[in-house]
């Protein structure tokens, strides 16, 4: 469960901004409110905000600490240009981030602040009701990395100079601390291995041009995620009755392509049998998955079954589809993962080429079922999913740009609301703020640009 995240001086947030997930004191949808810890958290949160207002840049922002992560280092060498930029004094401003979050049956947060390729604190803690806990803190004073863990760990004398030595040989200082630990010490730091897997396994962010990579194998190899994929497909309206996978063997399925490509590809598989690669067919569009199984390179790729007017299965290629129905596969995955898994999926114009009334029925069945696992955290302009019966007002968060040009967020929370309200109509009326204000034709002098007589 992500609880809460924090930025300063990144993209179009200037102040340090907060965005969180915890609940007030309505008794709407109920189970959207899970206990962690003594701690509620909610299981469901919409951003909203007109074009340029910053709910994509929150996305990317969180997006941008994962990265760094899980490649385990700073170094930009275009740091200014993601440094708010509408005020000089920020480019002498370090960027910020915190994030707070449940896994492991614990309770972390962490900090990181960073100019160019140069860590200037990070810090890790496991947060209590009663007080925080140290795991490690880190700070470079006067071009000196200070290390600190929690307490007790330097009464070894050997860890007392392994810190020593990290900070002055071992860590560079560009390095992140949490991703050095996992990759050399895991066993050692569990605390920061739990961390650091938060990031890698249960995070998940999905851009508006993000593809879930190899739907056919996930299909072929989990019965479980089949069976989700038919059974939900089916309930969406999208003439679709079923979806397969066909499977071929790599050698016939390239039969007439340029054979040093079919080479390079088995000389690929040979010397690292265990990927996976995606290839494209530029003539139908689909998506071809090459995996090796049974000590051959198999292809495989989606078969997707409209129903015919006698009844009968009539095959298409992914390629045939609507670019509305190839979005609602690439999310496939992910609605699997929110109903079924204890991860988090962050999503980035979630209504993106889909029909208002489909992703309105999608987040009514993720909202409505109890037994939801996960959590969805999205962005979106979808005015209809403002649904008191679908979404809690501490669920709804909107941005919105400041005279200065900066990015705030604010909760629907913020205003008193009664369950009864109509929250879409309040909000294309401007009651919360967070649409466009555009100017008026006739102030813009919009018939001088017409087309002469």
């Amino acid at each position: 469960m992500l609880i809460r995240f924090v930025v300063k001086n990144l993209f179009s947030f200037n102040e340090e901004t907060e965005f969180n997930l915890f609940p007030n004191r309505s008794q709407q949808l109920p189970h959207h409110k899970i206990k962690r810890n003594d701690i509620d958290v909610l299981k469901l949160s919409a951003i909203y905000g007109a074009n340029g207002s910053g709910k994509s840049n929150l996305i990317k922002s969180i997006s941008l600490l994962e990265t760094m992560i899980i490649k385990g280092n700073v170094a930009n060498k275009k740091i200014d240009d993601i440094k708010f930029k509408l005020n000089k004094k920020n480019k002498k401003i370090p960027i910020s981030f915190g994030i707070e979050f449940y896994c492991k049956s614990k309770i972390y947060y962490y900090t990181l602040t960073f100019d160019n390729d140069l860590v200037l604190e990070e810090c890790l803690y496991e947060t209590n009701s009663s007080k925080d806990v140290l795991i490690f803190e880190r700070k470079n004073i006067k071009s000196k990395q200070n290390i600190i863990f929690f307490e007790g760990y330097t009464k070894d004398d050997k860890n007392k100079l392994f810190v020593e030595v990290l900070g002055e040989k071992l860590l560079q200082k560009n390095e992140l601390l949490i991703s050095f630990l996992n990759s050399k010490y895991k066993s050692e730091f569990v605390d920061v291995a739990n961390a650091y897997d938060w990031f890698d396994n249960t995070l998940v962010i999905i851009e508006p041009e993000s593809k879930p990579g190899p739907i056919a194998h996930l299909l072929d190899s989990d019965d479980s995620f089949k069976d989700f994929t038919n059974n939900f497909i089916k309930t969406l309206n999208t003439g679709i009755s079923k979806i397969d996978v066909i499977k071929e063997k790599f050698n016939d399925f390239a039969k007439g392509s340029d054979k040093s490509s079919i080479n390079e590809i088995i000389e690929e598989f040979k010397e690292k049998p265990n990927q996976i690669s995606l290839l494209r067919q530029r003539d139908t569009g689909d998506e071809v998955v090459l995996v090796y199984e049974n000590k051959e390179i198999i292809a495989k790729r989606l078969k997707i079954s409209h129903t015919d007017n006698k009844g009968d299965f009539i095959d298409f290629s992914i390629g045939m589809e609507s670019d509305g129905t190839k979005r609602l596969i690439d999310y496939l995955p992910a609605f699997d993962g929110i109903i079924n898994e204890e991860r988090v999926f962050v999503i980035d114009e979630i209504e993106r080429s889909i029909h208002p009334i489909t992703i309105k029925e999608i987040i009514s069945k993720i909202s409505l079922d109890e037994s939801a696992k996960g959590q969805l955290i999205f962005s979106t302009h979808e005015s209809c999913l403002l649904d008191q019966d679908i979404l809690r007002p501490d669920e709804i968060w909107f941005a919105q740009k400041d005279i200065d040009g900066s990015s705030r967020l604010y909760s629907l929370s913020d205003f008193n609301v009664h369950n009864t309200a109509s929250i879409e109509n309040g909000y294309l009326n401007g009651r919360y703020g967070g649409i466009p204000f555009l100017s008026n034709l006739k102030d813009l002098k919009w018939h001088e640009y017409g087309i002469s007589k």
